[in-house]
């Protein structure tokens, strides 16, 4: 079957806009302004999950249903429409910059009352959308509209606070022999805000890709612990946690932050146990002894059964739980070991590990730096002074008298190596490694 895209005319509020480029749309093409209620699909790829889309299509009231994306056709029109009640599905191709500052894209997208990221290269969408009007739209749309946002394979990976770009695409064994093999992929705070999702990646195809360690195990498992090993050790982050999916299963988070699961495999909710790791460096293998605490959900074993706390986390405290087992996992000279029943230690005070207000308030990304470095703040920096030093504790960069809420240095010229971000206000100081590579 040949699919012709179109370039099309769209008519937004009365207003005629050209340059929008569309797929098609099945439905009414009257736009519709229904009650909706926020909610966020995280799929983990591979088969679509159906009960996961009429979720989204309950949520949106019965509204218009778009789809993004930067490659691909617009066979999830019908497949959506099919599902339920929406009162139209259509699908973009946005594959520039360009389009995703076209006014007529924009307009179009904020219309929807759900918006669903297909698969493909998260990195597409990285590249294309983040920085730009679109991206502007997508955040508008999931925490001033509220309405159901969700997006499988590509689509989920991109959904977390901190997502990993794929450029590389790392396998477990490499990473878990050296964890900086990921090199710059991993980007903090810059592109989708989902409240429920801080300090949190995600990862997809869980049990599928991610090829297989020496000691045999066949996944993105060891991938995904030596991502959140670099969050604890590159950005001073801590309480980290990730949350992957399995094909063809699906983890759809509602307005209240309870994360539930859908579909025929499993869903992993992973949370870092007391300490960072022990060696996380450029060049040696892995060891994370204490490790993460994984709460592993089985779906309902079915494409259609819709999603129901009785399969669910609370991510509000990440402890209120239901349908699932915990086990730890752990990395010892990159060697993963899955599925153990006891932590190490075997009993760890979660506030212990809770982020001071100053970790929330700072980022710092991206770290690994390439040409520029970012430190990003909650509250208006007042006054302060952050210096870079390099290994010696010589003075590389330093900036004064700063305001505002963000500050950019200039790092490409700096040498590949450790550096020291020293941030002074007025009643307390932090400091942070960086890398260069």
């Amino acid at each position: 079957m040949k699919i012709l895209l179109l370039t099309v005319w769209l008519s937004l509020g009365g207003v005629i806009c050209a340059g929008a480029q569309s797929l098609g749309r099945v439905g009414s093409a009257t736009d519709i302004s229904p009650s909706v209620s926020a909610g966020t699909v995280l799929m983990g790829g591979g088969a679509d999950v159906d009960a996961a889309f009429t979720w989204m299509i309950n949520k949106s009231g019965g509204g218009d249903f778009v789809v993004i994306r930067a490659t691909g056709t617009n066979a999830y029109n019908s497949y959506i429409y099919g599902l339920g009640s929406a009162n139209s599905v259509e699908t973009f191709l946005i594959n520039s910059r360009e389009l995703a500052n076209d006014s007529a894209v924009v307009q179009a997208v904020r219309k929807a009352e759900a918006l669903f990221f297909a698969g493909g290269d998260q990195n597409d969408y990285i590249r294309f959308y983040r920085g730009t009007a679109l991206g502007s739209a997508l955040n508008y749309l999931a925490n001033v509209k509220h309405i159901p946002v969700g997006g499988t394979s590509a689509g989920m990976a991109i959904q977390g606070s901190v997502y990993y770009d794929g450029i590389t695409n790392v396998v477990s064994e490499e990473v878990l022999l050296n964890p900086y093999r990921s090199g710059t992929g991993i980007h903090y705070n810059d592109f989708l805000q989902n409240p429920f999702l801080k300090k949190t990646i995600c990862d997809t195809h869980f049990n599928t890709k991610g090829g297989t360690t020496d000691n045999g195990i066949r996944g993105r498992q060891g991938r995904l612990m030596s991502f959140l090993s670099r969050m604890i050790t590159d950005s001073a982050m801590t309480d980290v946690k990730g949350i992957a999916c399995d094909e063809k299963t699906a983890v759809c988070i509602d307005q209240d932050g309870i994360a539930m699961v859908a579909g025929v495999g499993k869903a992993y909710f992973l949370r870092q146990w007391c300490a960072a790791p022990e060696t996380c460096v450029q060049g040696q293998p892995l060891t994370w002894t204490n490790g993460a605490r994984v709460y592993v959900i089985p779906g309902p074993g079915s494409y259609t059964a819709a999603p129901a706390a009785a399969k669910s986390v609370d991510l509000k405290d990440w402890t209120t739980v239901s349908g699932g087992t915990y086990e730890y996992w752990t990395v010892t000279s990159g060697i993963l070991t899955l599925g153990q029943t006891t932590g190490t230690p075997s009993v760890c005070n979660l506030t212990g590990v809770a982020s001071p207000a100053e970790d929330d308030d700072i980022c710092i990304y991206p770290n690994p730096a390439g040409d520029r470095i970012t430190i990003s703040s909650d509250v208006p920096f007042n006054n302060s002074t952050i210096t870079l030093y390099n290994s010696l504790g010589q003075i590389v960069q330093r900036k004064s008298n700063l305001n505002g809420n963000q500050v950019n240095f200039n790092s490409s010229a700096l040498s590949c190596g450790t550096y020291i971000l020293e941030i002074e206000q007025t009643d307390n100081m932090l400091r942070r490694k960086v890398i260069k590579l």
